[in-house]
């Protein structure tokens, strides 16, 4: 959008003609009106006049309403620009020169919920500065340490820092880096600037997340149920053997990921899978009787009539209390056989986030982060179906799990939550230097 059209917009919707006196005996309310703005702006970018009135209406005794906000506020976003009114909404002054990006936002929050803190909290955010961790000064801290301090050093940090918070990538990085000339000298420094950043970007409050932060709002899906959660037993589109395979290699279906179906390899075998799930239900049949999470009653049995949708939140209570599987070795008569299997999921379980990175015909290869914080490649076996089946999203991805060692194999605890990132070629690069690092570990196969 040009400036002389982004300018014409402006004036449309915020004529100084329609500038008036502020009404007698709302002086106060206008100021608390123009905090709020600020920081509904800060936090969402956009929000629509209705929703922003809600907020305000439910937060302060005073009251206000649509009209009023627009009589109230236009003479200040005339003087001070922080923010405008656009057809319905109020948006952040970053939108000034082009209102079509204001429809893309729009699309971006589409169905997500509002992060809307309490009233002191909300206010903060009015100052365009605030922030509410400080894992930014994290980065900043990392790259003078590395690069000593320097106005170019400085206004590095804040482009990766504004191109990371307004951005869905990472593969800018790099070349703002060179703009100003700065080059880390080993992999480890690299490693370290990535992680950092990653940390900084998925604890910030994003715009295209109603405010939440990704991990925030990663919470949320799963607790929600919502599309990321994928179980083994959902019906699936049966996939094509000439179509594109899901895992993303620009391969054939036939000449990629099928061969895993057909060797079955990449699974446990039907009676080791009857033998998991068999364990693993009469498991979270007992937490779910002690605990009382749900009303279904789930029995030791496979298939099982309780959804794994509903028994996700028993499954969350286990590994909120893995000490409850002793409980149930000691109060319930189990064979030798699945006492063994659950005292090792009690002592090597391992819950947490892990990214998928190549499919194998014995396994897929997961890496995650050791007892020591070092990465580490595991090799995991599907439960019914290969993983590669379960999850059929483009490589590599990020997913939650619990990893089980099983019989000398690492399994999964039957849910894998597959997080809503899009990786860029920058992070690909990224990863395949990490997976390079921790091959010379191998391939770990077993948690025992």
């Amino acid at each position: 959008m040009n400036k002389e059209k982004a300018r014409r917009i402006f004036e449309q919707y915020n004529p100084a003609s329609d500038v008036v006196r502020c009404p007698r005996g709302r002086a106060f309310i206008r100021k608390q009106l123009d905090l709020y703005a600020k920081a509904a702006v800060n936090l969402y970018g956009v929000i629509s006049r209705e929703e922003f009135v809600s907020i305000f209406n439910e937060q302060n005794t005073e009251k206000t309403n649509s009209k009023e906000i627009y009589i109230l506020l236009l003479p200040l976003v005339l003087k001070e620009g922080r923010y405008c009114f656009y057809k319905e909404y109020i948006v952040h002054s970053r939108f000034f020169d082009d209102f079509d990006q204001v429809e893309y936002l729009f699309e971006e929050q589409a169905g997500k919920p509002r992060y809307i803190p309490e009233k002191e909290e909300f206010l903060k955010y009015a100052d365009e500065y605030y922030e509410d961790n400080n894992h930014w000064q994290n980065v900043c801290s990392f790259m003078w340490n590395i690069f000593g301090y320097s106005k170019d050093v400085s206004d590095a940090y804040e482009e990766i820092k504004d191109y990371l918070i307004h951005s869905n990538g990472i593969s800018e990085l790099g070349k703002i880096l060179n703009k100003y000339n700065l080059e880390f000298v080993s992999e480890q420094q690299v490693q370290e600037f990535f992680n950092l950043v990653m940390h900084a970007k998925n604890n910030t409050r994003i715009w295209e997340n109603n405010g939440y932060t990704p991990l925030e709002l990663h919470e949320i899906f799963i607790q929600r149920n919502k599309d990321i959660v994928n179980f083994p037993f959902m019906q699936r589109r049966k996939i094509g053997r000439n179509e594109p395979c899901p895992c993303g290699s620009g391969k054939k279906y036939k000449k990629c990921c099928a061969k895993f179906e057909t060797t079955r390899t990449a699974q446990l075998s039907p009676d080791d899978c009857r033998l998991f799930y068999e364990t693993w239900y009469g498991l979270l049949g007992y937490v779910n009787e002690r605990k009382n999470v749900i009303r279904a009653r789930i029995k030791p049995e496979y298939p099982n009539t309780v959804s794994d949708m509903i028994m996700y939140k028993v499954r969350e209570k286990l590994w909120d209390n893995p000490e409850i599987i002793d409980d149930y070795i000691n109060e319930t008569d189990l064979p030798q056989e699945k006492i063994e299997i659950l005292k090792s999921w009690r002592a090597n379980h391992k819950k947490g986030k892990f990214i998928i990175l190549e499919y194998q015909p014995e396994y897929a290869v997961f890496i995650g982060p050791d007892e020591q914080g070092e990465d580490r490649l595991y090799g995991v076996k599907g439960l019914s179906n290969p993983i590669a089946n379960v999850v059929q999203q483009e490589l590599p991805v990020m997913i939650e799990t619990t990893l089980l060692p099983f019989k000398g194999k690492i399994i999964y605890d039957s849910f894998i939550a597959a997080m809503p990132v899009k990786f860029e070629q920058g992070a690909k690069k990224a990863f395949r230097e990490m997976y390079d690092n921790a091959i010379k570990h191998g391939i770990i196969e077993s948690l025992e």
